[in-house]
């Protein structure tokens, strides 16, 4: 029992330790660069997706630069961009362009002019600046956040925001911040920007940072149409600029201008493709807003608690299952983990982190694999030292296939147990006329001559005492039919002895006689001793009447004497003779007894 609370409390050890270190490993974001690896196959498994047709982009392309001249354009030019999105109807007009500082005069006038007569946003940005400042008498780099704003006369007549995107450490962005504190103030991104000029929002349910919900690439095949098509419908510069493009296509609509060439160094990678145009990002975050799909990352500490109580509940199913289960059950917990995941971010929107749980369970599988290898190994090392000597060595292969740790362990079960108690007759009278050598190789050929029979009925030997040897049946595996085993074993070492006669030859005529006493009844069974040594053992009142009926075979000049409870378990297929009632020593009850000619 102090083994198996012992093996109980390892395993609980074993299992706090995987729990914790997942825990701390989670705790600590080690597993954030493999998350955003899983993150991004999520959107790769769904595929892209068309957005709506609310938002337009007005491309900066290599066509309008080769047409209109190299950026940057003079400002002019923009103004007419904007001048005629504004004349056809555009509800918004959103420049991810910067203007911070003054240019040709006349130009900027232009475009001032132009801003002035529509919703129009333009941008900003932030920017690391490093200042050299004395701290304790040192002169020390700090780096500070610097905003970079439009120029004053812009400010006027247009709304801006920052364009900063903010990508992991892999270079990816996936998340954006909608807003910043800046000296005291709070200023909007210029996508939140945008859609708070769009329509009335609710800011109180605006997070500050969020994943964005990509729609793809720029241009992906539709298999349905079996065309490219673009993720945001998009017009040329050159082509608003010439006023080729209807009204109709960008009346209400909230557009928004921004370089798409690739010597721009606007791009950024996203969990679709490593070159995609800044202002197809803000496009993005945009209709996220709008349409509020974009993806919401579940706390933390929720997860953590969730992830506590996973572990914890599947190193309890581990813990009684096989090996192959154990993997199997991994691979599936694995599967269904990253199946629940992609299902919660498809229908919800929503960032369940998928590496920790997956993690968790592969390290709580495995490492109750090894467990369970080391401490069965060990059980059935200890099992085998214990029985080896009892039983044959099928019932002991039998045995090693299931370990379960009483076997190895202190204390005993009530069982019901066929018990034989055999006595080498006149022991006394042949070791006073052998050598002591000659007496010691006597025993021990008798002994192996009646363990093998006892092992061929696949009997478990209990103990030598002296010229005696106890041996029992049904235990430590069950035996339907252990009297007639019992009595049949018996038998059958008695007609061993007759041939032993005839080989040893003993001297002055002795022979070897035996008598042996038969039982059945429920017994205690089990491992007795210390933890240091014990012995598997059968004890109770069984036992004892086992070897009062050995005793008897003396009174009552048979070979064998059987109990009433064997006799009636024999089912008339062996012979047996009534000797009548007796009461036997330390005993109160009459028992019934038979005898056993051979």
């Amino acid at each position: 029992m102090k083994l198996n609370l012992r093996k109980h409390f390892s395993y609980l050890l074993v299992t706090f330790f995987c729990i914790f270190l997942t825990a701390i490993l989670y705790i600590a974001n080690i597993f954030s660069p493999l998350e955003n690896i899983f993150y991004d196959l999520r959107f790769k498994i769904r595929g892209p997706k068309k957005s709506s047709d609310t938002i337009i982009i007005v491309k900066i392309d290599e066509d309008s630069l080769a047409e209109l001249g190299r950026w940057p354009w003079d400002r002019k030019i923009i103004a007419r961009i904007v001048e005629n999105l504004l004349n056809a109807g555009a509800k918004i007009v959103a420049l991810d362009i910067l203007f911070p500082e003054r240019s040709n005069p006349y130009s900027d006038r232009m475009l001032i002019s132009s801003l002035a007569k529509g919703r129009t946003i333009v941008a900003s940005h932030f920017e690391t600046v490093y200042e050299n400042v004395l701290i304790n008498g040192v002169v020390q780099k700090v780096s500070t956040e610097k905003l970079v704003l439009p120029m004053q006369q812009i400010q006027k007549v247009a709304k801006f925001g920052f364009t900063n995107v903010e990508p992991d450490k892999d270079g990816i962005v996936r998340q954006v911040s909608l807003y910043k504190t800046y000296q005291g103030k709070m200023i909007d991104s210029f996508s939140l920007a945008i859609v708070k000029e769009y329509i009335n929002m609710d800011m109180t349910s605006i997070p500050c940072k969020i994943y964005v919900n990509y729609y793809g690439p720029s241009e992906y095949y539709d298999k349905t149409t079996g065309r490219i098509v673009s993720t945001f419908v998009g017009y040329s510069a050159v082509d608003i600029y010439r006023g080729v493009i209807p009204s109709v296509w960008i009346k209400d609509k909230i557009v928004l201008i921004g370089s798409t060439a690739i010597g721009a160094y606007d791009h950024y990678p996203t969990p679709y493709i490593h070159t995609y145009p800044g202002v197809e990002i803000q496009a993005t975050i945009v209709e996220n807003l709008l349409t509020e799909s974009y993806c919401k990352k579940i706390n933390k500490k929720y997860l953590l608690v969730i992830l506590v109580i996973i572990l914890a509940i599947l190193s309890i199913v581990f813990y009684n299952l096989s090996v192959f289960l154990v993997i199997s059950l991994i691979l599936i917990f694995i599967m269904l983990d990253y199946l629940f995941s992609y299902l919660i971010f498809v229908k919800f929107y929503s960032v369940v982190d998928f590496v920790p749980f997956a993690f968790g369970g592969v390290f709580i599988g495995f490492s109750s694999v090894l467990y369970k290898l080391f401490f069965e190994q060990k059980e059935k090392r200890l099992i085998k030292k214990i029985f080896s000597k009892y039983i044959n060595p099928y019932i002991m292969e039998e045995l090693l296939k299931d370990p379960t740790g009483s076997l190895s362990t202190l204390g005993g079960q009530k069982k019901e147990i066929t018990v034989v108690f055999a006595d080498i007759r006149g022991f006394t009278t042949i070791a006073e006329h052998l050598g002591a050598e000659n007496v010691v190789k006597f025993l021990n050929d008798c002994f192996s001559v009646l363990s093998e029979i006892i092992f061929k009925y696949n009997g478990t030997i209990d103990k030598y005492i002296g010229d005696c040897i106890m041996f029992f049946w049904n235990a430590p595996i069950e035996q339907p039919d252990h009297p007639y085993l019992a009595v049949k074993c018996v038998i059958e070492m008695f007609n061993e002895l007759k041939k032993m006669n005839e080989v040893y030859n003993l001297p002055f005529g002795f022979k070897i006689q035996m008598g042996a006493g038969i039982n059945t009844g429920e017994a205690i069974v089990g491992n007795i001793g210390s933890a240091q040594l014990m012995e598997y053992t059968a004890v109770g009142d069984t036992v004892n009447v086992a070897s009062r009926l050995q005793e008897l075979t003396k009174e009552f000049n048979v070979p064998i004497v059987i109990s009433e409870y064997v006799n009636n378990r024999l089912n008339n297929r062996v012979t047996t003779i009534p000797l009548g009632k007796v009461v036997l020593r330390g005993r109160h009850q009459e028992i019934e007894v038979f005898g056993i000619k051979l």
